[in-house]
């Protein structure tokens, strides 16, 4: 009887020892793919938590996200672009942040999202979302790149319309700037302005 009550208590020992090294292994696995925490808030996938957390800028708004920059504005996103089905249609684009909200209408949420596309570019997008978490519209208001730093964007955001400010610097000694106007009407949708 003694034999058979040891061979059972081992046999019990072994699977737990198996059993915790699987959790282990699991528990590492996940550690090491997962992104370091930071001490910013993060965006949850709830609505009304993405109001209540995300800070509102009041117009006129300056958009001039860089490298050097884009890590201390707004959260990381954890799952709301997913929810809205956001496409920034690279492949390559990972450290999605979702900046600030803007007062465009209470018929829409406004957003502006920035994101990475590989090493050397960063793209900052401005997001209209209708009430059933549907994208509407979406225009870029900011650009920077690190491979060449010669290409940019800007925009200046207001009630009533947005300036959008490409720039090339390819030729240091008479660099172009070009400017885009857009309005926002009142179903969400970006219009061009003619020049």
């Amino acid at each position: 009887m003694k034999k058979i009550i040891t061979i059972c208590l081992a046999t019990a020992f072994l699977f737990t020892a198996c059993n915790s090294k699987t959790e282990r292994k699991a528990t590492e696995s996940v550690a090491k793919d997962s992104i370091p925490a930071k001490a910013d808030k993060e965006i949850s996938i709830a609505k009304t938590d993405l109001l209540a957390n995300l800070p509102e800028h009041k117009f006129p708004i300056t958009d001039s996200t860089t490298f050097d920059n884009f890590e201390k504005l707004g959260t990381r996103d954890n799952g709301f672009l997913k929810r809205i089905k956001f496409d920034p249609k690279r492949k390559d684009a990972t450290n999605f942040r979702i900046n600030y909200k803007m007062p465009f209408s209470e018929n829409f949420t406004s957003v502006a999202v920035t994101y990475q596309g590989g090493e050397n570019e960063l793209f900052t997008i401005l997001l209209t979302v209708d009430k059933n978490d549907k994208i509407i519209d979406k225009l870029e208001i900011a650009y920077d790149e690190i491979a060449e730093s010669a290409f940019g964007k800007t925009s200046k955001i207001e009630k009533d319309k947005i300036v959008v400010t490409s720039s090339n610097w390819m030729n240091e000694a008479k660099p172009i700037f070009k400017d885009e106007s857009y309005v926002l009407d009142k179903t969400g949708k970006f219009e061009k302005l003619k020049d």
